[in-house]
């Protein structure tokens, strides 16, 4: 720290020196000089002290005024400065000017805003899928510290169902979320779902809940816990609902699996009878279109074999007719008889006699002789 020079008394006169008059000597002239000489350096010294005293004096308060300033300068920098923040990948920032939100930028980057407290940002990381777990005990706590308790619902037939379901769920609208709910520990999604499956369970029957309706219920519940969060304006998504597991209290537990199991028996059964099903009756049905297939050409083909052998008998007894007339009636009948032998038996060798005479042929025994044409009673001579 400087230290200032003690001031001089101004008040205080020089020591006066005696003015030499002429009746001193002849040397008055000198000595009156040097007075004079004396008196104005007295005069310089103490101009000069006073100018070092009132530069040393402007000189403290420009440092000061300067620090002052320069403090100032820093300060106001600094608070403008604070304005700037960075957006990380999957983040998104909820800009609030006096509390009244005026942007939601969602670009990662290096942003600015106006200093508190005229804006404010809230960073809400928007990529983070949150999970939460509703009927598994000992896998949370609520606001106040207590463990979850397990899941248990009446369902449309007034039998108690137990449910373990997990719910993954993301920020979809960060204002939303930061400003019209308050999901500390995940409380309303929890309620939402226990709301949700509360409805659908009454709305069904324990069998088809804890057998053929799981899936659409999983399906269901989704949609609803949706929509019901929409209502709310909470600014979530739901990304996936999975019922884990919907089970009977445990005092009933073992009979309820044998009639799941009884169900699973018969729809297999049921499943394989299909399928035998499928494949024999295209089977029986193509079998039976083939036999028919064959009993209707069979059945054109003796049609037609008939209506030829008809007209064959016609132009025969056209014939017949006519030969009768020209020939005699027995001629004509020997004739047809025996072209209708010939074709009967193509490769006999036939010998034609008279009506009951014996021919002895020496290629043939006696008891291969036959009368031709038979005799009446088929005796042979």
């Amino acid at each position: 720290m400087d230290t200032e020079r003690p001031d001089v008394d101004d008040s205080r006169e020089p020591a006066q020196t005696p003015v030499p008059t002429a009746h001193q000597g002849p040397s008055w002239r000198a000595t009156l000089f040097r007075h004079w000489l004396a008196r104005l350096a007295a005069t310089l010294m103490r101009l000069t002290h006073l100018a070092g005293q009132a530069w040393l004096r402007l000189n403290l308060r420009y440092i000061g005024l300067s620090l002052v300033l320069g403090t100032v300068m820093l300060a106001v920098a600094a608070y403008l400065l604070s304005g700037f923040y960075t957006v990380q990948p999957g983040e998104i920032a909820v800009v609030r000017r006096f509390g009244k939100v005026i942007a939601t930028l969602r670009q990662e980057g290096l942003r600015y805003r106006l200093p508190w407290p005229i804006e404010t940002q809230t960073i809400v990381n928007a990529s983070v899928i949150r999970r939460e777990s509703i009927g598994l005990a000992g896998t949370g706590s609520d606001q106040s510290g207590t463990p979850l308790p397990k899941l248990q619902v009446l369902s449309g037939d007034v039998n108690l169902v137990a449910y373990e379901i997990i719910v993954q769920y993301r920020i979809r609208e960060p204002a939303a979320y930061l400003f019209n709910i308050n999901d500390a520990h995940g409380q309303l999604v929890r309620d939402t779902v226990q709301a949700v499956i509360v409805k659908l369970s009454g709305s069904a029957g324990v069998d088809a809940i804890l057998t053929t309706e799981r899936h659409a219920l999983q399906q269901d519940m989704h949609r609803e816990v949706q929509t019901l969060l929409d209502q709310y304006q909470s600014g979530l998504m739901v990304v996936s609902v999975n019922l884990q597991k919907a089970y009977p209290p445990d005092d009933v537990a073992d009979a309820f699996r044998d009639v799941a199991s009884a169900r699973e028996d018969k729809d297999r059964a049921i499943s394989e009878a299909e399928a035998y099903g499928n494949t024999i009756i295209p089977k029986a049905r193509g079998e039976a279109e083939r036999i028919l297939a064959e009993a209707t050409s069979y059945a054109t083909e003796q049609v037609d074999r008939a209506t030829g052998a008809a007209e064959s008998f016609t132009v025969i007894l056209n014939q017949y007719e006519a030969d009768r007339v020209r020939y005699g009636e027995e001629v004509t009948r020997f004739r047809l008889y025996w072209e209708r032998m010939e074709k009967i038996l193509p490769r006999v060798q036939t010998y034609i006699i008279n009506r009951g005479e014996q021919v002895n042929l020496r290629l043939l025994d006696d008891s291969n002789i036959a009368s031709f044409p038979p005799l009446p009673g088929g005796s042979r001579r």
